[in-house]
Formats: C-alpha cells, structure tokens, sequence
C-alpha cells in the first residue's frame, strides 16, 4: 500500500494527527505522521533552527527504499515536505511520487500574521488561533503553554525562512481551503516555480485547517492528481492546472 508522510503543521506533532489517520480512506494510502525535535515523542530534542534543519532532521523516518510513496505537508509541513526532497534529490534517493502542500502559498511568501506573532502576548496568540480552529475545543489557555512554546519556536523557525531558487523534478499539487485567509490564489499558483515538473491547484471548503474536515476530497483529489501525473508525466516544461481565482463556495 501507498505511504503518505505526513509533515506536521506549526505548533502541531505527529500525535495532532491521529484522528486524521485513523479516519483517512485506507484506499488511497496509509498515512504515516512524521515527529520534528521539540515535540511528542521528540520532545526531549532540541528544537531545529530552521526549516532546512528540521527536514533533515525528519529525514530518516522517511522509508524511501520501498512502495511508492508521497510527501505532504500542511502548512509549515509544506516548507519541510520541500526542503525534504530537495535532500533527497542531493543524496540522490528515490523521490516520491508527488508532493502535496496543503494551506500554504508558495514558499516565498510570509503572510502578515506570521509578521505580528513575535508582537503577541500568549493570551492573545491563543485566541488568534482558536479562530483558526487550531486548538483542541478541549485545550483551555492554562492547559496550552507548551503548545504555545512550540507554535513561537516552529514560527521564529519559518519566519526566517529562505527557500532559495532551486526547483524540485517532483510535481505539487497544493491544496486550498476556500476560507483560508492564509493563502490565496496568486501565491498558491507559484508553487509551480518550485517544481521542474507541473503544479495543480485544488480548491476544498473550509478555512485553514480544512484537510481535518474534507478527509474523503483530500484523498479524491490526491487519486485523481495521481491520474494526471501519468497523463502528463512526458511533458517536460514546467505546466500550471488551477483557476486563477479563489473559487466561491
């Protein structure tokens, strides 16, 4: 069977993913989350100081000497589930098959409330991210200090983040949540700056964390991305498939 590895959003862990593994349909692949220093089983490491540093960090829980496989990543997860092939092409490992990047623009872009988080006190970096549907509706903000210590660690790391110009031979399919007010469809669509291959994008509803609510489309849209790469797997030149506005609802 097909393994997804799953790279985590910022502030979140191998264990933020266990209802989404449980619930993902087993048809399309076993998704496999993948643990960063600072956090869950990891939590005794030092936090990485970079994205790059992070994906090479992550890199051996990666089985890439099997089955078929797929990088995605959710949010920050992107950024790793990037750099984390642009190590594999280095060392020249088998790449997966696609990737996907869900609830992020293109690396380049940094949005404005990524900008404010350093000026937050808890409280309100808190609140901000209970909008966002990030927190567990049973997590109250005397019970989140270390996932808050986590959340401003994993955003100092991204912050600072430079992806370079190097372009990766595997093809993107980035995911969108209609709602999402951290992405949009100008800064999805250069994605495709970032690959060799081709980029398609996809539009779900939902606000951020969409993946969590939209299981059955994610793994709809990764089978049919599946289909369009064979179809399209002889042309060369990077190719772009995605509306050139955010859809409505």
């Amino acid at each position: 069977m097909r393994s997804i590895f799953l790279f985590p959003y910022g502030g979140g862990s191998a264990s933020s993913y266990r209802s989404y593994v449980d619930s993902f349909p087993g048809n399309t692949g076993r998704v496999v989350p993948v643990e960063i220093p600072g956090r869950g089983k990891r939590s005794h490491e030092e936090f990485a100081k970079s994205i790059q540093e992070c994906a090479a960090l992550a890199l051996p829980q990666i089985d890439t000497t099997g089955e078929e496989y797929i990088l995605h990543g959710h949010c920050m997860g992107a950024l790793l589930a990037f750099e984390a092939i642009k190590l594999m092409e280095a060392s020249g490992r088998q790449l997966p098959r696609f990737m996907v990047a869900s609830g992020r623009n293109a690396p380049r872009h940094v949005t404005d409330w990524l900008r404010r988080v350093p000026g937050m006190d808890d409280r309100s970096l808190f609140r901000e991210m209970q909008d966002f549907g990030a927190v567990p509706k049973r997590l109250s903000f005397a019970m989140a200090q270390n996932f808050l210590t986590v959340l401003r660690h994993d955003q100092a790391m991204f912050s600072n983040y430079d992806p370079g110009n190097a372009r990766i031979s595997v093809p993107i399919l980035a995911l969108a949540g209609r709602d999402d007010k951290m992405t949009n469809a100008e800064a999805l669509a250069e994605w495709a700056d970032c690959t060799s291959k081709f980029l398609t994008v996809e539009w779900l509803d939902g606000q951020h964390y969409f993946i969590f609510d939209q299981l059955d489309a994610v793994a709809l849209h990764i089978e049919k991305f599946g289909k369009v790469m064979d179809f399209l797997a002889p042309i060369e030149k990077p190719l772009t498939l995605s509306s050139a506005v955010r859809p409505s609802a």
